[in-house]
């Protein structure tokens, strides 16, 4: 007990005893001063490296406490937890400025408070076990008070700069998802706080190990922070230590449970790249650090939870390789290289050709004809996904507002991503070039998918409201992929539903699986929407799509994507011969 009843310094003017009772149930030792003038004079006489400042009620006396020790507390490589009342939960910047490296905003129960200040006892010992001090210490992240990705490259030069010869290192790069989306929804003063809650999970996680590789946690970006443990990794997954792989699990563990940040319960979701000194490129700090960073990216392409360990391209450095590719991206952009594609759709009712969906493929000069797949990754590694969107849509709607004859009836359709949707400027960028193009809205629909709507689904329920008030049409896109497609039939403003082609697949199947899919077409047609069948690619499924009450099909049994002239051919043929 004598081991962990630490002491904690208390300055509370209105809630000194209320303070104390939680210090005390948490296993530490309160020490009382209710005078925010005479806390630096006490911190001074007592060998304390955790405090509590109560600015709960008295917003001013706090932050003004908080400046007068927020030196000494650093001096001493400790911590500082500040409560904030509800009311001045927007004065969380103004207390990290002050010195506070960790706040706390009512309301909140004992639990926390205690939870909140054994993480501020974790945060001052990792300082000191880093070997952090005066000297490096006013270098820390100003938001999260971590080592920052400075400090990390000289812990790992000093293990593998080691006399004895090179002392094994792994670095697992953490990468935090949606931070974004969050900036975008609810405002700086939020994300920073998730970001700041997001680091004292991966503090508890990380002490949740004990001392197992003498680990690291640092800061290396916006959403990005890092762990360096003494440890020895192989070159593959077979071979990887356990410890590695527990810290990795534990990692993205901590994002399991959400975040309650004021009034919003908030979901975030973590991707690990690993990288450990005997399989990185070079044998340098920086290498190892670049190695985990590449095998984060890897990790980003999977879906939430993935962990990716770094094995070296000898087809080249996929860095590189992805750092050109982003910059010539942005010459392809404006270059017209992003070449638009349109997969014709049929409407079973009619037999004819009513509807396309704008495809994309990138017309490298070098690469040749790159797939979607790769210019949407690398579009959104450049921060460039918002500016591809909009240069495809306008693009898309400029072609199809000059198509004569038959094809100036075709209904056109435009993939809408979840980069898209957070984008504050999304409805004003698509009127404006709806009304350049010249395109009716009545001819516009846009696809959405589950997994685009799921990170705001309020906003976007409130953007696609007012576009379908204008005349733009939505489907839901790939519907039978995700976990609840069956309930947003009856509550997202959408005038389709799209089934995925494994869905589609579904109807030429086991009884069973018929079953499925044809009981999801009624209940499309009974709430009114129309339902596309994608990915029909034989007669059968055709047939198939047919029978289950299907409107339209889209897939290789109508014709693939196809370049503007073709798809014009393609068309008049369709109706010289009356289609199949």
């Amino acid at each position: 007990m004598a081991e962990t009843a630490q002491p904690v310094l208390v300055m509370s003017p209105r809630y000194a005893d209320e303070v104390a009772a939680s210090v005390r149930a948490g296993g530490m030792v309160p020490l009382i001063e209710r005078r925010a003038d005479r806390l630096a004079e006490r911190l001074a006489a007592e060998p304390v490296r955790v405090v509590l400042v109560d600015a709960r009620g008295a917003l001013a006396q706090g932050l003004a406490a908080a400046r007068a020790i927020g030196n000494a507390v650093e001096a001493r490589r400790g911590a500082m937890l500040l409560l904030l009342s509800r009311s001045d939960a927007g004065a969380t910047g103004a207390a990290l400025e002050a010195g506070a490296t960790a706040v706390l905003a009512s309301p909140f129960g004992e639990a926390a408070l205690i939870d909140a200040l054994r993480l501020a006892m974790r945060n001052a010992s990792r300082l000191a076990a880093a070997g952090i001090g005066s000297e490096t210490i006013g270098q820390l992240d100003p938001l999260t008070r971590l080592a920052t990705g400075d400090h990390l490259q000289e812990w790992l030069t000093a293990r593998l700069s080691a006399p004895v010869g090179m002392v094994p290192a792994v670095v697992l790069a953490v990468g935090v998802g949606r931070v974004a989306q969050i900036n975008a929804a609810y405002g700086r003063a939020v994300a920073d706080r998730v970001l700041s809650a997001a680091a004292q999970r991966l503090g508890a996680a990380v002490d949740g190990l004990g001392s197992a590789g003498d680990p690291l946690l640092v800061r290396l970006a916006a959403a990005e922070f890092a762990v360096a443990i003494a440890a020895e990794a192989g070159t593959d997954d077979s071979d990887r230590p356990a410890e590695v792989d527990r810290m990795a699990a534990a990692l993205v563990a901590a994002f399991d449970r959400p975040f309650v940040i004021e009034d919003h319960v908030i979901h975030l979701s973590c991707r690990v790249g690993i990288a450990g000194s005997c399989g990185a490129e070079t044998g340098d700090a920086a290498g190892l650090i670049r190695s985990a960073s590449a095998a984060l990216a890897t990790a980003r392409g999977g879906d939430a939870g993935t962990i990716a360990f770094f094995r070296p391209d000898p087809a080249g450095d996929p860095r590189t390789r992805l750092a050109d590719l982003e910059a010539e991206l942005h010459d392809a952009i404006a270059g017209n290289d992003i070449a638009i594609l349109f997969q014709p759709q049929l409407s079973l009712a009619t037999g004819r050709i009513r509807g396309v969906e704008a495809l994309v493929r990138w017309n490298h000069p070098q690469l040749g004809l790159l797939p979607a797949e790769t210019l949407f990754e690398t579009a959104a590694s450049a921060e460039l996904a918002i500016r591809l969107g909009r240069h495809i849509r306008a693009r898309a709607m400029a072609v199809a507002a000059r198509w004569t004859g038959a094809m100036a009836r075709l209904r056109l359709s435009l993939n809408v991503t979840a980069a898209d949707l957070a984008d504050p400027g999304f409805t004003e960028a698509l009127e404006a070039a709806l009304a350049a193009s010249g395109l009716p809205p009545q001819r516009l629909t846009l696809e959405v998918t589950e997994g685009a709507l799921i990170n705001d689904i309020h906003g976007a329920m409130r953007l696609l409201s007012t576009l379908r008030a204008g005349g733009v049409r939505v489907a839901l896109d790939d519907f039978g992929t995700g976990y609840s497609s069956l309930s947003w039939m009856a509550v997202l403003p959408i005038d389709a539903i799209k089934l995925d082609r494994s869905f589609t697949q579904g109807l030429g199947g086991s009884p069973r699986e018929r079953v499925v899919v044809e009981t999801v077409v009624r209940l499309s047609k009974q709430l009114g929407l129309a339902v596309i069948a994608e990915g029909v690619e034989d007669q059968a499924q055709l047939e198939a799509a047919r029978l289950a009450g299907c409107d339209w099909v889209q897939g290789f049994k109508v014709a693939g994507p196809l370049p503007v002239a073709e798809l014009a051919m393609f068309c008049a043929d369709w109706e010289a011969t009356d289609g199949f």
